[in-house]
């Protein structure tokens, strides 16, 4: 019985230790109400409208000269391409597309990948929606990306999205509409 008692004591004992008071556990900070991040969210949602609007002057504004940028096409080198490449892809998409819209985002605070602490990195999921030029098909794909800033400024982007898979639909769409 007493080495019930001991082991119950000890128990509590650590319980006590190791769980926080719950005053310490929430924490009164939400991650989307920082002031450098929705300051950098200004920048990101100004930088994608000034590429629906084919302003690739505004754009610019925004985009670091060091910008170290990962492509989303496939075998592309991870932060490999320069703010000449970004801007020649966005070139190409503009020329690609007519009427490049965004039909839902989702914009969310970015957390260092060590510390797990807020950065002020910007990630967004973005559904797109674009009339290929040549074939007239309409596109609709999804898009994942995160920025990272210094000085108000896009100085790192890794952009995720299924090109081959927008090609492929693209060129089946096209494909059929011709055999009708």
């Amino acid at each position: 019985m007493l080495k019930a008692i001991i082991g119950f004591v000890v128990g509590a004992a650590a319980v006590y230790l190791l769980v926080p008071p719950a005053g310490d556990t929430e924490k009164d900070s939400n991650l989307s109400n920082s002031p450098v991040y929705l300051a950098n969210l200004a920048v990101v949602k100004s930088m994608h409208q000034a590429h629906m609007d084919e302003d690739s002057e505004t754009w610019s504004t925004m985009i670091a000269d060091s910008l170290k940028w990962s492509s989303p096409e496939y075998g592309s080198v991870n932060q490999a391409g320069t703010k000449e490449d970004w801007a020649a892809l966005m070139k190409s998409y503009q020329d690609g597309f007519d009427d490049i819209s965004i039909q839902q985002a989702i914009y969310l605070p970015g957390l260092d990948s060590v510390t797990a602490e807020p950065d002020g990195s910007v990630r967004v999921y973005i559904h797109w929606k674009g009339t290929h030029t040549s074939s007239g098909v309409v596109a609709e794909p999804w898009y994942y990306a995160n920025y990272d800033f210094e000085g108000g400024k896009v100085v790192a982007a890794s952009e995720f999205m299924d090109v081959g898979g927008m090609r492929n639909y693209i060129a089946e769409a096209a494909a059929a509409s011709e055999s009708e």
